[in-house]
């Protein structure tokens, strides 16, 4: 099912065909494909009860946080791949080239080495999409802009001093 973000046709059903295989193969509740801005383009699955806008909203958000964080530390590039594990489900965040995200929710119970490779191993299909899309549309060139990175060190800043 597609929302909001709008791809060529043909890219399209790439992509979603690579979100269902990603989705059959780990069992997983729910696989997203967003930009990096957060705005849901297709996914896969359900996830009762849960607000996919506002998830696809704090994934990017996670994966910006974590930018800066890799930039503070000293890595050239960005951190790709984020785990969260939680006591019923866990999430993986992947970055797809500088535009997307792919996220998949999935039990925690469930195989974690086998939905990060099959997980990888989509990522490296949809970055066929990705250069197209990014060559097309100009975007991907930063996923950090410098009013993010300012009122991330401000927040920081604040948050740390009290």
């Amino acid at each position: 099912m597609t929302r909001g973000f709008v791809l060529p046709t043909q890219q399209l059903d790439k992509v979603e065909q690579h979100l269902s295989r990603l989705y059959d193969k780990t069992g997983a509740n729910c696989v997203l494909l967003l930009d990096v801005s957060g705005q849901l383009i297709s996914y896969k699955g359900t996830a009762e009860g849960v607000d996919l806008a506002s998830l696809a909203a704090l994934a990017a958000s996670d994966i910006a946080a974590v930018t800066e964080m890799a930039r503070l530390v000293g890595e050239r590039d960005r951190f790709n791949l984020l785990f969260h594990e939680g006591e019923s489900h866990s999430v993986l965040i992947s970055t797809v080239g500088r535009s997307f995200l792919l996220v998949v929710i999935f039990k925690t119970s469930g195989r974690i080495g086998l939905v990060r490779l099959f997980t990888r191993e989509t990522v490296t299909e949809l970055l066929e999409v990705a250069e197209k899309f990014e060559a097309t549309s100009g975007r991907g060139a930063q996923i950090v802009d410098a009013d993010f990175t300012t009122s991330l060190a401000t927040e920081l800043e604040r948050a740390l001093s009290e």
